[in-house]
């Protein structure tokens, strides 16, 4: 039986960094039925919507997350509803997925990571007026929606210990070590 996750409200939260959408599309993805969906590049707010309409009559997929990050608000209603959906995430062979990205792929009913994919965690961090400035106001939101996910205290605790202004980069062995279950992918690999 799958969690049904409520989104958290974390809309005071503002983009780790200012761009353009992130870029999401539905491609073939190899022993993926239902395809997949790539997400990749920097998160912003309205994000969610876009990723709602590209997966609206999918009844399976995979997402395939890269990225550096940005606005967990987004991210967080994106992972919900990849959770709700009972979706496997995967970051594939050379990539990586950082930040807000990561809260994505954690999101995942399933897990997957190229052997040299890396998963990065850093704590919150808000830019008023173009300054990064770390803030643990938001930290209880997230580690409940973690918690909610299935993660125990000491994994949340990794995610979101590492100063903002450093990237916690953790590979397939790494994160097992640190109770976040993931599977390895090769692009041979069945879904």
């Amino acid at each position: 039986m799958r969690p049904r996750l409520a989104t958290l409200a974390l809309a005071m939260l503002l983009p780790l960094m200012p761009a353009d959408a992130a870029t999401l599309q539905r491609i073939d993805l190899p022993g993926a039925p239902g395809g997949g969906i790539l997400l990749t590049g920097v998160i912003n707010l309205g994000d969610q919507t876009a990723f709602e309409e590209v997966a609206a009559d999918m009844r399976t997929a995979v997402v395939v997350t890269t990225g550096p990050g940005g606005s967990v608000d987004a991210a967080i209603k994106i992972g919900t509803d990849i959770r709700n959906r009972g979706w496997t995430t995967l970051v594939p062979p050379g990539a990586y997925c950082a930040s807000a990205c990561s809260m994505i792929w954690l999101a995942g009913a399933r897990r997957l990571i190229a052997d040299d994919g890396k998963i990065g965690f850093h704590a919150i961090s808000v830019r008023p007026g173009g300054v990064v400035t770390e803030t643990h106001e938001f930290d209880f939101a997230l580690r409940e929606w973690l918690n909610a996910l299935g993660y125990t205290e000491d994994t949340t605790a990794t995610i979101v210990n590492t100063p903002s202004v450093l990237v916690r980069w953790l590979d397939a062995l790494e994160l097992r070590a640190n109770g976040i279950d993931c599977d390895t992918y090769t692009p041979a690999a069945r879904q």
